[in-house]
């Protein structure tokens, strides 16, 4: 627990800071957004508490290593593979990188706008973890820059966005329903004018005609009809 403890210097601090000042983002956004809006406030203080967690963990300064930078991919899980018995730190670590950006893949999502599915998600944790790498690089002492780090914060964070956008579509919410078709509206017209259809035709006219054309063509059929007298004379013997 104690070679644990000195690997993440970070986790004490943030463990007792972080609760404090989601209390007072969460008092904040109550007198702002007011009392009715339960979820808007909790998730103010959740995304504070992740940014400043994640704030305190990258940026904590370490003990001096020998080699500042990590450019193999799957060292640090090959490390943990052949890691002796009973050396759980290894393994540690590629937890605390995998979940290291899952509470903000989750969270940022819900207060950015442009984060409306899991492919911009993605990118964002990647563009994150990779300003994390290099800032501890260049200047957070005892930190090493590692190419497993970045795949494991982008894939924590993707994690964390699929909960709230899912490639299949947003889940619905308890109670929902279908939005209802709204009415079709006829325009409005003026008194002593027959009124138009959808598509602007005179519908009482048409109809009018419609039914006079079929009384000409039903009484067309029951007239009798006279034999011409040319055919009627070249029959005769």
């Amino acid at each position: 627990m104690l070679q644990i403890l000195q690997t993440f210097d970070g986790l004490v601090p943030a463990v007792v800071v972080t609760p404090l000042v989601a209390v007072v983002v969460w008092l904040v956004s109550v007198l702002v957004r007011g009392r009715r809006n339960a979820r808007g406030p909790l998730v103010d203080a959740a995304l504070a508490a992740a940014v400043l967690g994640v704030g305190i963990l990258v940026l904590t300064p370490q003990h001096t290593v020998a080699e500042r930078v990590q450019l193999d991919i799957g060292e640090d899980v090959t490390a943990a593979l052949v890691a002796a018995p009973g050396d759980s730190l290894p393994w540690f670590q590629l937890a605390g990188n995998l979940v290291l950006l899952m509470p903000l893949g989750a969270l940022a999502p819900l207060r950015v706008g442009w984060l409306d599915n899991i492919g911009r998600i993605a990118l964002a944790a990647l563009a994150l973890s990779t300003s994390i790498e290099l800032t501890q690089f260049f200047f957070v002492a005892g930190r090493v820059a590692s190419t497993d780090d970045i795949v494991l914060n982008t894939i924590g964070g993707t994690i964390g966005g699929l909960l709230v956008r899912p490639p299949w579509g947003r889940p619905a919410t308890a109670g929902s329903r279908p939005a209802a078709p709204e009415p079709v509206q006829r325009p409005a017209t003026s008194a002593g004018r027959p009124q138009h259809g959808i598509t602007g035709d005179n519908d009482q006219t048409v109809w009018s005609l419609i039914a006079r054309l079929e009384q000409e063509r039903r009484r067309e059929f029951a007239r009798p009809r006279e034999r011409d007298p040319v055919l009627s004379e070249s029959r005769t013997p």
